[in-house]
């Protein structure tokens, strides 16, 4: 049995290794006897393809073979990987896991892996959009727990794609509160300190939907985590002409995707994730004029040093939605 997981979520490769040790093991998935577990990454591994080679060939006192996982593989030296390929070419009889972040498929290791009795799984992490939706859906059948919409989607802001991440932040919720019945907003807020880097962009949806209270929450978390308010303005202006446009394409009688692809967005992202429709609504052409003028004018505010501060620089953008 040779398994080969390839992808950066580390949370789904982790519940995935478990179930190979537990199908190749059973009983015995515990005994260190029984199974080797050995990262790429190790130094003192003078040569992690004859480990696997020597560990793959022996046996123990409690098994027939034991199961041998290869952590971080993609570390591995080429000579490693040659010498890897050239022994999996033979399709040997063994209990092996390989995990790699990222395997070129052009190489001779995937070719030979391609060619032998393996299974090749892929775990790519959710897309930022999409991670919200991803931790709603594992957190109650991983922990059994009931999770608030508002948690996961605070849990996607504040953490990003790390699945593995994700997972650890709320099993400390958990360890602090145990007896919940819901993961709540609340108590994520309070266990959880963000700690991805935050991008200009993410504020956009947001403004485009002129939540005021989101915005502002939004904004000052934001600012709060060192993004710099020329690039908030930035982003904002580019994302109000677009939305400028795309209202006069509409206003045409151009159908949504179609206005989206003239103006160079993904229609999909744009018009159904970022709704974009309902956006120019809620922005009367004058008004969207008027903030457009407003954003252009505080880029050059704050590169003079006429607003310099950060709290005049979250009050002015702040004030392009409660005022409007």
């Amino acid at each position: 049995m040779i398994v080969i997981l390839i992808g950066e979520d580390q949370f789904s490769k982790d519940i995935r290794i478990d179930k190979f040790l537990s199908d190749a093991l059973g009983d015995r998935k515990d005994d260190p006897m029984s199974r080797q577990i050995l990262f790429a990454t190790d130094t003192n591994i003078p040569s992690i393809a004859a480990t696997v080679i020597e560990a793959c060939d022996s046996v123990s006192m409690f098994s027939p073979e034991q199961a041998v996982v290869v952590r971080k593989a993609e570390a591995m030296k080429a000579d490693d990987t040659a010498a890897l390929a050239k022994w999996l070419s033979h399709g040997p009889s063994c209990k092996l896991l390989l995990e790699f972040e990222k395997l070129d498929a052009r190489g001779e290791l995937y070719k030979t892996l391609k060619k032998i009795d393996c299974e090749i799984e892929k775990f790519e992490v959710p897309k930022q959009y999409k991670m919200a939706e991803w931790i709603s859906s594992v957190i109650p059948t991983h922990f059994n727990k009931a999770i608030d919409q508002a948690a996961s989607q605070y849990l996607a802001e504040a953490l990003g794609t790390d699945t593995k991440l994700v997972c650890e932040e709320v099993e400390k919720v958990l360890l602090f509160a145990p007896d919940c019945k819901k993961i709540t907003l609340d108590l994520v807020r309070t266990m959880v300190v963000p700690q991805r880097e935050m991008i200009a962009f993410e504020i956009n949806d947001s403004f485009g939907m002129a939540d005021a209270k989101e915005y502002t929450r939004h904004l000052n978390e934001m600012l709060n985590n060192g993004v710099n308010a020329i690039q908030i303005v930035g982003s904002l202006y580019r994302y109000a002409v677009d939305l400028l446009n795309f209202q006069a394409l509409l206003a045409q009688g151009i159908a949504p995707n179609d206005a989206a692809s003239k103006i160079g967005k993904n229609p999909f992202i744009f018009v159904t994730k970022g709704r974009a429709p309902e956006c120019v609504r809620r922005w009367p052409k004058p008004i969207l004029c008027r903030v457009i003028r407003r954003l252009a004018d505080l880029d050059y505010e704050i590169k003079s040093g006429k607003c310099s501060t950060r709290m005049s620089q979250e009050l002015a953008l702040a004030a392009l939605v409660i005022r409007n």
